[in-house]
């Protein structure tokens, strides 16, 4: 087949699938975002009293970059948007406690452990409580950044857990020896194209990933051992084995602290020792966000406006993904 009618064909075959992907994920596509960022603005949720609580989104991959768009600038990374979230809050005296609204499978090791650490300094310097409100779920690298807050609630329908590394990856060398292709990549050194899908892998090769797969693994465990301090550690080797939990097996080993819906999370955070406002008050809850969305309840605190187009399925279909990530991910 020419060259230049394949390249119509994979043309025409990307946006089929990114349209596709649109429709799969919501009915109206985000083609032209806003042109210019505002600051974060403060959107009232509920409540009336003077003290507030602060919901923070993390939604989806846990990514330390921003979502692309046809049009206009992408959106600001999760990091980002975590970060100027808990600084607003910190500057704000009537803030007293933070609620994680987490709805992720995780996503990279470097941005869920600067989440995670970026709570940790937020608690800190402002000493107030912040727990996490586990939505359908909250699964490896979202599991991570909640072993950062003082308590975990999880809705009855939560799916957690999933605690381990994934470094994902197919090779291709047998199929492409088939059809006559092979790889001429020049390297300087054996191991420098380590974890190509056109070679075969090396016994030193799968011995040197596996190695940093373990290591990064080691992190996690310790980070949910200090996260998790009621369960033994014995126990916490037997099932942080990358398997996931309903919310009532969760708890059941200790790696949730209770189970409920919206509500249940802010009165418990009220009863926390750390929370200064008034226990029986009605606190604004209130979110971050840009722009001038209004937000008229909690499942309305998004992390992101609009729907950026994914690339996820295209990346699949068409190997237009190139970058290798090692992932707290659940990925199924």
């Amino acid at each position: 087949m020419p060259l230049r009618k394949f390249g119509l064909i994979r043309s025409v075959v990307l946006l089929s699938v990114l349209f596709t992907e649109s429709c799969v994920i919501g009915n109206s596509m985000n083609l032209f975002p806003p042109t210019a960022k505002s600051e974060f603005e403060e959107k009232l949720i509920a409540g009336k009293d003077q003290e507030k609580i602060v919901i923070i989104s993390i939604e989806g991959m846990i990514s330390d970059e921003g979502k692309e768009a046809f049009f206009g600038p992408s959106s600001d990374s999760m990091v980002v948007r975590v970060k100027e979230s808990l600084k607003r809050a910190e500057r704000d005296p009537d803030v007293k406690g933070v609620i994680l609204k987490i709805n992720s499978p995780g996503g990279t090791v470097t941005a869920s452990d600067i989440i995670y650490q970026e709570i940790k300094k937020f608690k800190e310097r402002k000493g107030i409580p912040v727990f996490a409100g586990f939505m359908d779920t909250a699964a490896s690298g979202a599991y991570y950044i909640a072993m950062a807050t003082d308590s975990i609630g999880a809705h009855p329908t939560t799916v957690t857990g999933s605690v381990g590394v994934i470094m994902s990856g197919i090779n291709v060398k047998e199929g492409l020896d088939k059809i006559g292709i092979k790889d001429q990549s020049f390297t300087s050194g054996p191991n420098k194209a380590l974890g190509s899908p056109t070679t075969e892998m090396t016994a030193e090769q799968r011995k040197i990933l596996q190695s940093i797969i373990d290591s990064l693994y080691s992190r996690f465990f310790e980070v949910v051992k200090k996260g998790r301090p009621k369960v033994s550690e014995a126990r916490l080797k037997e099932i942080c084995d990358g398997r996931i939990f309903t919310a009532e097996q969760a708890q059941k080993e200790g790696m949730i602290d209770f189970i409920g819906y919206f509500d249940n999370f802010v009165i418990e955070l009220m009863k926390h020792p750390k929370y200064e406002g008034n226990p029986q008050g009605s606190p604004r809850i209130v979110t971050y966000q840009r722009g001038k969305v209004p937000v008229e309840n909690i499942y309305q605190a998004t992390d992101v406006k609009g729907n950026p187009i994914s690339f996820g399925i295209a990346d699949k279909l068409l190997g237009t993904g190139t970058n290798a990530k090692f992932l707290y991910l659940w990925d199924i």
